[in-house]
C-alpha cells in the first residue's frame, strides 16, 4: 500500500500522561519523591487481597508491584514502603486542576480527557502565542510548558508524546514518551519506530485480539499493515480496517470536539457485582441505575428516548453477553419509566448468574420536548416534581440521606456505592 501522507492532517496532538498518578499525588501530600520513594495506593487497606491501584517507579523496579497487585504481595519488613488508601475525591480535584493548566495552553474544545490521568491536547495554531523572542514555538516547546507548570504548582511527573493525530501521540507515548518523558512522531518514522512494536503494545489491541492476530501470524504493528485489507475486514469487521489503517499511521478522529455535544449524546451508568445476582435481585440494581441516569438527565435539562441494558454473566457460565435496547414512545428523565423500559428487556435475558449491569440512554432531547399523554399528565408531574425534590435531598447532603427500601435488601448496592467515589472509598 502506497499512502501519500502529504495528503493526510498533520496536527500537533498532544497525548500527556501523569506518570504513577495516584501515587504521585500520594508522594507530594507526604512530602515524598514520587520517583524516588516507594509508595502504593490500595483500594481497601483492611484487607489483605486489596488491590493496588498504582504503585510508584521505584516500587515497581524493586518489587514488581504493579496496578492490579494485591495488598499481601506487598513486603511487610521494608519500612521504606507506604501504603496509602485511595483518595478519590483528592485525584480527581487534581486532575481538574491539571485541567485548568491544559486550558491555559488550547480552547476546551481543544482537550479530550481520555482518563483522571491521561488527555489529548490539539495545539495547532497555537505556534504564536507561545513565541519566544518572535520565534513560533514547536510542539515539543509547549509540550515542555505544559509538563514544567505541571510540576512547579503541582509536584507530578507527565510524559507527553507527539503525534500527526491522536492515535499516533498515544502510541509514542505508551511505547517511548513514558520512559524518556517526552517523545514525538512524524509519517516518515512511522516504519522505523512503530512498526516493528508487539501488536499488544498498541492502543486499542486487547488480550482477546492480540490472541487472534497472533493465529493468523501477526505479532507486530508492520505485520498488520502488510496483511491483505480484505482479509483483516472480513475477519474483524470494521474492527480490522481500523487496525489497518491505524497500521499506517491513518488516524481521522476528530481532534476538536464540543463538550456539550459529547454530553448529549448519551449517559450510562454499570457495576460489577461481588456476587453472582439473578434476576429478580438484578431489578433491584436496575432502579439503583435508573435513578442515577434519571437524576443525571433533569440535572442536564436533558431527557432520553432510547434506553440499553447490558448484562454480563458469572465467568462460570459459558454465556454470552446480553445487551438490547428499546425506544420509548415520548422522551423521559423520570426513573420509573426508565426501569420499567429495562425490566422488559431484562425479560428477553437468559436467567444466568449476572456479574455486571450497565444501564445507559440515548437519542437525547431537551426536557421541554417532553410530550406527555393528556391521561397520565398529572401523575408525570408528581413523578417529576419528587425526583426534582429527592435531587436537592442528594445535593445537599449526599447520596446516603436519600433510598428506595429495596435498597437495603441484600442485593442493594446504593449505600455501598453512597460511601465511594470512582469505585473507592474517599
Amino acid at each position: 500500500m502506497q499512502i501519500d501522507y502529504t495528503k493526510l492532517p498533520d496536527y500537533k496532538i498532544l497525548c500527556v500522561d501523569l506518570k504513577s498518578f495516584y501515587a504521585s499525588v500520594e508522594a507530594v501530600e507526604l512530602g515524598l519523591d514520587p520517583l524516588h520513594d516507594m509508595i502504593a495506593v490500595v483500594g481497601d487497606v483492611t484487607r489483605r487481597g486489596g488491590v493496588v491501584l498504582a504503585a510508584s517507579p521505584a516500587l515497581k523496579q524493586r518489587y514488581q508491584i504493579q496496578t492490579g497487585s494485591r495488598l499481601y504481595q506487598i513486603p511487610t519488613d521494608d519500612r521504606r514502603i507506604h501504603i496509602a488508601k485511595a483518595r478519590m475525591g483528592l485525584y480527581l480535584e487534581k486532575s481538574m486542576q491539571i485541567t485548568h493548566i491544559y486550558h491555559r495552553f488550547a480552547p476546551l474544545e481543544a482537550i479530550q480527557v481520555y482518563s483522571i490521568d491521561e488527555a489529548w491536547i490539539n495545539v495547532t495554531g497555537t505556534e504564536n502565542l507561545f513565541a519566544q523572542n518572535g520565534v513560533p514555538a514547536t510542539a515539543r516547546d509547549i509540550a515542555m510548558m505544559i509538563k514544567r507548570a505541571i510540576y512547579k504548582e503541582l509536584g507530578l511527573l507527565a510524559a507527553v508524546g507527539i503525534g500527526p493525530n491522536k492515535f499516533l501521540a498515544k502510541v509514542i507515548l505508551d511505547n517511548y514518551a513514558k520512559k524518556t518523558g517526552l517523545a514525538a512522531i512524524h509519517y516518515p518514522q512511522i516504519k522505523q519506530h512503530l512498526w516493528p512494536l508487539p501488536v499488544q503494545h498498541i492502543w486499542g489491541i486487547g488480550r482477546r485480539m492480540q490472541l487472534n492476530l497472533n493465529r493468523m501470524a501477526i505479532f507486530t504493528l508492520g505485520d498488520i499493515a502488510k496483511a491483505p485489507l480484505r482479509i483483516l475486514s472480513k475477519r474483524f469487521g470494521i474492527i480490522g480496517e481500523q487496525m489497518y489503517y491505524h497500521a499506517w499511521g491513518i488516524d481521522h478522529s476528530p481532534v476538536i470536539v464540543d463538550p456539550l455535544a459529547e454530553a448529549r449524546k448519551g449517559f450510562s451508568h454499570g457495576i460489577t457485582l461481588v456476587r453472582d445476582y439473578y434476576q429478580d435481585e438484578a431489578a433491584v440494581v436496575i432502579y439503583e441505575l435508573t435513578d442515577m441516569l434519571a437524576r443525571k438527565l433533569r440535572q442536564a435539562r436533558a431527557a432520553a428516548f432510547t434506553i440499553s441494558l447490558s448484562l454480563r454473566f458469572s465467568k462460570r457460565e459459558d454465556t454470552p453477553s446480553f445487551s438490547k435496547s428499546t425506544s420509548l414512545y415520548s422522551a423521559t428523565n423520570l426513573s420509573k419509566t426508565l426501569y420499567l423500559a429495562c425490566m422488559e428487556l431484562l425479560s428477553h435475558s437468559t436467567d444466568a448468574p449476572i456479574r455486571h449491569i450497565s444501564v445507559g440512554v440515548t437519542n437525547m432531547v431537551h426536557q421541554d420536548a417532553i410530550q406527555v399523554d393528556l391521561f397520565d399528565g398529572i401523575y408525570h408531574q408528581k413523578l417529576y416534581r419528587l425526583g426534582l425534590a429527592t435531587d436537592q435531598i442528594i445535593n445537599d447532603h449526599g447520596m446516603s440521606a436519600i433510598m428506595r427500601a429495596a435498597s437495603l435488601t441484600s442485593a442493594g448496592t446504593w449505600l455501598d456505592r453512597a460511601l465511594k467515589l470512582g469505585g473507592h472509598y474517599e
